[in-house]
């Protein structure tokens, strides 16, 4: 599903508009229009109510047209969810999924009251709901949510994600349980979480504590996915700290293994762990050891790995089966999110690797689910790919402040090495908040406020933020 799916009918077009010139800066509005389907009134009024939106929320973003082309113009201090929540908040649909995560379940003419809408509405709302919740197995039902309990966890995380506002993140972070919580999973790996991890750490466990009070969860699902590691020594050393995870909060009678399997499932799929852990968990064998050791003979027979398989490399392929084993489905963004045949993230290097890439997956049943989560899969594994064929190549400077890992660091740097011509005066490290930067680059929603300037990325790390990139850093 695309995050417009959840949008009113006007704000989907607006979102698409922008979404459009995201990825061109600048379009003519015949393209604008076979691009989006949209007559030149119709685009032309979404361009006017896009511009106001933005001046409302004091969004340093313009669109202008003039000469029948279209422009847009973007702060660089712009954060890409906070464009994306601006067409999420007034939405019918995003409301009702908010209202059941904190309320667990509705009835319609209390819930229609609320939302100021009649029944009939709701009803029509409902049914398209069910259409899109549909791809991750779940629905709404007698003003429930219902489906297994991990993809109602995993739904949620990939929708707030994608739309929590820095203060949002801020704020949970600074939680007793969330402290505790991030303290004793850094106990149990024997190493220190990383940003990104402890933000995402910080979300799951939030949606979490939201989804304990729910006495029906259904765990039956995960418990099978997960059968061949409830004796796994990492799981039951997580196991005998769920009272300290859990402290002061309600937990249904019975159901702290459901508990504990769903959030170690979100531990192995979800780059939460640190390398060492991973392989520790993974030496003991079971079902994501077993596809994984499928996927790396795959890569093998196509001269993609030798003998020996580094280890950042063999976590990075874990991560991704850990994701099309434990999940189903995906939310991206936006219509371009993934999308490899004219807006592929590999335009600027030297390899392609999508044939290679379709005739592994082809060979792995469990990676095409037929979901959006087949996109970013392979789109990740591309992104690996890259990393590859492109490590021996030389940096550029500018500071990084990234909450996604060392490899979507190093593909970044090949990227902005190739789009800035090679200049050999500019080289890219890790943020270190002790060292002067001319220019950072970041996609940390809690990044302190300084005097560098900082550039927000838009759009996870794509083409789209390279030249607003450069311009930022050769003005």
């Amino acid at each position: 599903m695309y995050l417009g799916d959840l949008m009113e009918k006007a704000e989907s077009g607006q979102f698409l508009v922008l979404s459009f010139l995201l990825q061109e800066s600048q379009t003519t509005v015949k393209q604008a229009m076979e691009e989006t389907g949209f007559s030149k009134a119709t685009l032309t009024k979404y361009v006017v109510l896009l511009n106001d939106k933005a001046q409302e929320k004091d969004l340093d973003l313009k669109i202008r047209l003039a000469d029948e082309i279209l422009s847009l113009s973007i702060g660089p201090a712009v954060k890409g969810r906070e464009i994306r929540s601006l067409f999420l908040e007034n939405a019918i649909k995003y409301q009702i999924l908010v209202y059941l995560l904190y309320h667990q379940q509705f009835l319609a003419h209390q819930l229609s009251q609320e939302l100021m809408i009649s029944e009939a509405t709701l009803g029509r709302h409902l049914s398209s709901l069910n259409h899109i919740l549909s791809e991750f197995d779940l629905s709404i039902q007698n003003g429930r949510l219902r489906g297994p309990e991990h993809q109602i966890r995993y739904f949620y995380f990939c929708l707030f994600r994608k739309i929590w506002s820095g203060k949002e993140w801020e704020m949970h972070m600074q939680k007793p349980a969330r402290k505790q919580e991030i303290a004793i999973l850094e106990e149990i790996c024997g190493a220190s979480l990383s940003s990104g991890q402890k933000l995402d750490l910080v979300l799951w466990n939030h949606i979490s504590q939201q989804r304990l009070r729910v006495n029906a969860c259904q765990f039956q699902v995960i418990e099978e996915k997960m059968r061949g590691y409830f004796d796994n020594i990492f799981y039951i050393r997580l196991l005998r700290k769920a009272t300290s995870f859990f402290a002061g909060q309600h937990l249904p009678l019975g159901s702290e293994d459901g508990e504990m399997m769903i959030f170690f499932s979100f531990l192995l799929s979800h780059r939460i762990l640190p390398l060492h852990s991973m392989e520790y968990i993974l030496g003991f064998g079971g079902q994501l050891a077993d596809l994984l050791t499928q996927m790396i003979q795959e890569m093998k027979k196509k001269g993609l790995l030798g003998e020996y398989t580094e280890d950042y490399i063999t976590y990075e392929l874990s991560q991704l089966c850990g994701q099309v084993y434990l999940y189903k489905g995906y939310i991206l963004q936006d219509k371009y999110k993934y999308q490899l045949d004219n807006h592929h993230p590999y335009l600027l290097m030297e390899h392609d690797f999508r044939n290679t890439a379709e005739e592994i997956f082809n060979a792995l049943p469990a990676f095409h689910q037929g979901t959006d989560l087949d996109k970013k899969i392979i789109w990740e594994w591309l992104q690996l790919m890259e990393y590859m064929a492109e490590n021996g190549g030389q940096h550029m400077k500018i500071g990084l402040d990234l909450t996604s890992g060392f490899l979507v660091f190093s593909r970044m740097s090949a990227i902005l090495k190739r789009y800035l011509e090679y200049n050999r005066f500019i080289t890219i490290e890790v943020y270190n908040p002790t060292r002067h930067y001319d220019i950072l680059v970041t996609n940390n929603p809690v990044h302190k406020k300084e005097q560098t300037p900082i550039y927000y990325l838009k759009n996870d790390l794509d083409l789209e933020d390279l030249a607003a990139i450069r311009q930022l850093l050769f003005s």
